[in-house]
Parts: structure tokens; sequence; C-alpha cells
């Protein structure tokens, strides 16, 4: 028997193949989004709008899975064996959809209208939502401020859905509902055609929709009616029982069985989110801390379910990664996008030029460039929860060269990595061992080496590059095995088939030391510009800066 995994990036979809019986990867493929740019569709006036289209998903994977079937190797491949098929996607990425489940962007009057589409997870434009969100949660729900972070995101589902009730009622009063892109999927698949039977996933919910089974699920109608009357409709048409990955969804449909060239009994397992997905790809456990990097990151934990409030964490939500754990989320709102941004867009290379840039990067002493950045670029996610914070590059001279502000960014994505990973274990959580999965650690060594200086720990990397789509397809598999009676859990199938690379990134001592001093100058200038009245004194920083790099370039 296989299962297979499909994983909605940010830019593309993914699918790979395993099989149950052997323990390991079958074949792989993707497909790049093909609408606007790599799928993501822009403002000019507006730098904080990312929208996507359903149909651009849809046609995507459908490619996808032509490519899988056409792979060489698959020849002469049995494809009624594929039993199960496990489906991530990113999030806070909800869309509006009618009743008989039609996205409204697809409605006549709505063809071209951004707010009708689904609204990407890196979105900005609700923040003024998301403040209100979180001023009303403080006076009169506090619990729901413990269980993300303590502020609610301007990327997350209800500040997204209200802001378009408050720019274009007309968008948000032609659905019936608003759905995560990780639930829609696998209705789709399914073929769900009533938009109030999707089985929704505890994943997305739990990290961005507020819900919590202890306050009875989704936030009560008397909080959202304070916000805006209109979002009762909204809460009225959303589920009270939502569901874990080991859940089963539905057997895939007619018409996707046609598209696909698989058979009816094949069943689809309940969506969830990609960066939890990567992790349970990468072999999360109670001891690990998984970062996922990619466009953005990902910081996923895992721990007992009596855990309720890390403040300065994203979010926390029960059985959100793997089922009868508590889920812990974190992470940085751009990491991939950053460094592609200095190379694409201000250096106007193509994205090979990562390369040169790496190379002459690596000759670099920690400190020798006198430059400290801060990756607030694309806003920050945590600890300070706010997309109105914006990078910088401090100690530029006339002599700076491009790879030198290319190393200060990578120093500062790890830097604001590091502080979360502060802000966990001031908070009690222990993390025995780093693992590191996605694009980046696989193509950036100088990055993965930086990691290991500053956080001065191992770090280790996921043998399987695709590990959100190994993940999904793990829960594809679980979904199958326990459908025959087999009493396994996710677990179990972590342990057959998640693998840590045999190349360890260590620590080198004379570099550790070198950036325990330059992160307590990038934690005096995070408090600076991060912390309301912090205080900080700043004045000597450049100064400090030369210093270090002085002592570095004579040593």
């Amino acid at each position: 028997m296989y299962s297979i995994g499909i994983d909605f990036g940010s830019n593309a979809v993914r699918v790979l193949m395993i099989d149950l019986s052997e323990y390991k990867v079958v074949a792989s493929a993707s497909q790049d989004y093909q609408l606007a740019d790599k799928g993501v569709f822009t403002d000019k006036t507006d730098s904080n709008l990312a929208r996507q289209d359903a149909n651009d998903y849809l046609k995507s994977m459908t490619l996808a899975m032509e490519h899988l079937r056409n792979d060489k190797s698959l020849h002469d491949f049995d494809w009624t064996l594929v039993k199960g098929i496990g489906v991530d996607a990113t999030g806070s990425t909800p869309m509006p959809v009618t009743q008989d489940m039609k996205p409204v962007s697809e409605l006549s009057e709505f063809t071209n209208n951004l707010n009708a589409k689904a609204w990407m997870w890196k979105d900005h434009t609700s923040e003024t939502e998301a403040n209100q969100i979180t001023e009303l949660a403080a006076k009169i729900r506090p619990e729901f401020l413990k269980s993300c972070g303590g502020k609610y995101s301007s990327e997350w589902f209800w500040a997204k859905a209200m802001h378009c009730l408050q720019v274009d009622k007309a968008a948000f009063d032609a659905a019936y509902t608003w759905v995560e892109f990780s639930d829609y999927i696998p209705a789709v698949l399914t073929g769900v055609g009533h938009a109030g039977d999707i089985k929704r996933n505890l994943c997305a919910a739990g990290h961005k929709g507020l819900y919590a089974e202890k306050w009875g699920g989704y936030p009560d109608i008397e909080f959202l009616g304070e916000l805006h009357p209109d979002l009762v409709r909204l809460r009225e048409s959303l589920p009270e029982k939502l569901y874990a990955v080991d859940q089963i969804a539905g057997n895939l449909s007619k018409e996707w069985t046609s598209k696909f060239g698989l058979t009816e009994n094949v069943i689809v397992a309940i969506g969830a989110l990609d960066a939890h997905v990567g992790a349970i790809g990468s072999g999360v456990n109670e001891d690990s801390l998984v970062k996922i990097m990619g466009t953005s990151s990902c910081d996923i934990m895992v721990g007992d379910l009596s855990i309720d409030d890390i403040p300065g964490v994203a979010g926390v939500a029960a059985h959100s990664v793997l089922p009868g754990f508590i889920g812990i989320e974190a992470g940085q709102s751009a990491v991939g996008d950053l460094f592609k941004w200095f190379v694409v867009e201000l250096l106007g290379k193509d994205e090979s030029y990562h390369g040169p840039l790496v190379e002459n990067a690596s000759k670099l002493k920690p400190g020798e460039s006198g430059l400290l950045a801060l990756d607030w670029n694309n806003g920050n996610r945590n600890v300070l929860t706010d997309p109105n914070l914006r990078g910088m590059i401090l100690g530029q001279s006339l002599h700076t060269k491009d790879f030198e502000i290319y190393r200060a960014l990578l120093e500062a994505s790890v830097f604001g990595s590091k502080r979360i990973i502060d802000q966990l274990e001031m908070n009690g959580i222990s993390i025995k061992k780093l693992v590191c999965c996605g694009g980046i650690p696989q193509k950036n060594p100088l990055i993965m080496q930086i990691f290991a200086d500053v956080l001065n720990r191992p770090i280790y990397m996921s043998e399987n590059i695709e590990t959100v789509a190994l993940g999904a397809a793990l829960i594809g598999g679980l979904i199958v095995l326990q459908d025959q009676n087999q009493e396994i859990k996710l677990t179990d199938l972590q342990d057959r088939y998640c693998e840590l690379s045999s190349l360890v990134y260590h620590p080198k001592s004379e570099q550790a030391e070198i950036y325990k001093d330059i992160y307590q100058l990038y934690l005096n200038v995070h408090d600076a510009f991060g912390k309301e009245d912090s205080k900080m004194d700043l004045f000597p920083l450049m100064k400090q800066l030369i210093q270090i790099k002085t002592q570095v370039s004579n040593s």
C-alpha cells in the first residue's frame, strides 16, 4: 500500500509518495503556482497585501500529480495501490466561499477583486483589526490572549475576515463562510458540496482562529458581536467539532479519482498547517524543536497538554501537531524572503547569486563586517508580534561590501531565532535537540554554521529535503493503517521514516564567544525599537561594533 502527501507551500505545490510496507519514499514532484508572481497577487499601493487564487491551487495540484504519474521510475506502477492522501497548506490563509463551496472570486461580480481571493498568510493588511481583537480580548476574554502569546496577529483568520468586512462588505456578504486553505483542499478532494459540511482542522483553528475546547470552541458570539455584528454570522457558519490529523475527511471523489488516476477507495485525511506537518516529517517529539526554514520560518514543538500559556509565542493548541500533545508554534515572518529581497530586489541579481555571496561571506569572521541587522522586513512575528516593525542594517561605511550585508542579514535571522528559543526556555520549555528542515538548510551551509555558533549547540538537519510533503504522506498513511484496524500512532511512522542527516553543524568555541557579545548588542537594538518605553541607550553601539571589528580583524 502507498500514501501520497500533498504540500501547498507559498509558491508551489509538492506531492510525495511513500511505500507503507517498505517504509521508504518512492517519488516526488512539484509544480509552481501559475498566476501572478508564483501565485501571489500584490498591490503597488499597499505593500502589506498578498492574495492567492483557489483555482491556481487546484490546477497546480493537478499538474503536480501529473508530474508524479509521469515519473520514469513509476512506469509500471499499479496506482490502485495508493490508499491514502494527506494534505497540508499555508496558514492562516482563509478564503471566502459560497454555500455551495464556490470561492467568491469565481462569482462574476468579483472576478478581479483581490478581496474575494484567498488571503495569504503573509498578508498584513489587517493590523488595525488585529489590534482591536487584542484590545477587546484583554478587557473581556484575557484567556484568548494566553493561547496566542499575548497578542492577536494580522496574519490570522479573524483579523483578515474582519478587515474584508470593513473595506469590502460586498465581498464579505457574498460569502456563506470563510475557510482555511488547509480545510478547503480536503473538502474539495472529498466532494463536499455544502460549506457547512467542511471538516475543519484543530491545527489551523487552534493556532490562528482562537479555537479551544476549554472555552467552547471558536470565540463566542458576544465577543465577536462586540467587534462587529456581522462577524456573528461568520461564527454561526463554523462547526462546533473540529478534528486532528489522525481523523478521516472522507473518500476521494469521482471527479478527483479521474483527475489523479486513482480509485474511489482512497481516503483523505484531515488537513493541517504546512509548518506543523513539516515538524511531523522531521520527527518532532517532546525533546526537540523543529525549525522549518522557507520563505518565513516556523519553530514547532510538542509538549504536555497541561501547557497553555507561553508569553510572546505565536500559539499553543491541543492536538495541533501530534494527537495527544500540545502544539507550540513560534517563528519569523521573513527568512528566505529576506535573503531573496536583498539579492533580487536590492542587488538586481538572479537567485544564483546566493552562491557567490555565501562563498565570500564565509570568509569573514563573526563581527568582521562591523554590521548589525534586524530581520523585521516583514514585521516581527515573535516575540514582539508586531507587523509594523521594519528591518535595519546598522554600521555601514563606504567600504561595506554586498557579501558583508548578506552575512549580517543571515546573522540577524539567527539572532531572531535565538531570541525565540530564549523565550521558550525562560518559560520552562526544555529543548534538547534542534532540527532544521526546508530548502535553506540544504542550500546554505553558512547560515547553519552561524546557527551552531550563535546558539552554541549542535544543529541537526532532516535527511529528507521534502519534510513537509513527507509529513503529509505520513498522515495519509496513518489513516489508511488505522482504517484497517492496525494499532499504530503517528510517532510509530515517524520512527520508521524520519531520519536525520549525517551532517551535523557543531559550534566553534572561538566564534561562539564572539557571537555572545554581538548577540547582546542585537538584544539592545531589538528592545530599543521593539519595546515601548525600553529606554535603551544606543549611543555606544556603533563604537562597540567598530571595536569588535577591530579586535576580530587583528586576531
